[in-house]
């Protein structure tokens, strides 16, 4: 049997390692404050998430459409984000684009579909990785700073942007992994054994951020950045 095959068996037996994620702060404004009763929120690249996120839960009377590239447990609909014409202009009261930009090799694309499904007045949240390590899921394109979110979502009203990962969940992420890579010995399976070992080990240093996430310039060192716009009104001034 293969080291590879030994240490599968024994990774499902073993806890979960802790998160090296740490929520440092409540998220307001989330992008549920802004809907509607009875909302339609598209939750594009959801998985099985369907609009539960660390900015809060979907209002209890709207209806989650959950989009995904790949068919699975409480995907409603399998599109491309980057061609969503299967569903209809002005229908969506939200559109949320988690951890998926990234993974999208057009990203404007994406926030062009996303404009176009939202209704008047809608609105779009964008969340996505700054400093974090690489995750093919299948390709890991981007990067985004906030300024960048800001770019891309130009054609919007800004209602708020900024980080909800602080300096010390990143840097704790990103250590569990560099020093997994310094000490496998080019080994993948040595490299898995350790980062979880690590996680146990380093994950206690994310709670810094109760204090330094709030420093002015904690913004050198983001995990994950996003962006809360709304969908310019017709006449609206940009």
């Amino acid at each position: 049997m293969s080291m590879r095959s030994i240490f599968g068996k024994l990774y499902r037996h073993l806890p979960a390692a802790p998160s090296t994620n740490y929520l440092y702060r409540r998220f307001k404004p989330s992008p549920y404050d802004f809907l509607p009763h009875g909302a339609t929120i598209y939750d594009i690249g959801a998985k099985s998430a369907a609009g539960r996120y660390a900015f809060g839960v979907p209002p209890t009377d709207a209806r989650v459409v959950a989009v995904d590239l790949v068919a699975g447990p409480g995907v409603d609909i399998v599109a491309d984000a980057h061609d969503l014409s299967m569903l209809p202009a002005s229908s969506a009261d939200c559109v949320l684009i988690v951890s998926v930009l990234e993974y999208c090799h057009t990203p404007q694309q994406v926030v062009v579909q996303a404009l176009r499904l939202l209704k008047p007045g809608g609105i779009l949240y964008i969340g996505a990785a700054f400093l974090l390590k690489l995750s093919p899921d299948p390709i890991d394109y981007y990067r985004f700073s906030v300024h960048g979110l800001r770019h891309l979502c130009r054609d919007f009203e800004i209602i708020d942007a900024g980080s909800n990962r602080g300096p010390a969940s990143t840097m704790c992420d990103l250590t569990v992994h560099y020093f997994a890579i310094l000490l496998c010995f080019g080994s993948s399976v040595l490299y898995g054994l350790l980062t979880y070992a690590l996680r146990w080990i380093l994950f206690w240093t994310k709670y810094a951020d109760a204090v330094i996430a709030h420093y002015s310039v904690a913004s050198v060192l983001q995990g994950t950045v996003y962006v809360i716009a709304r969908k310019r009104v017709a006449g609206q001034a940009v």
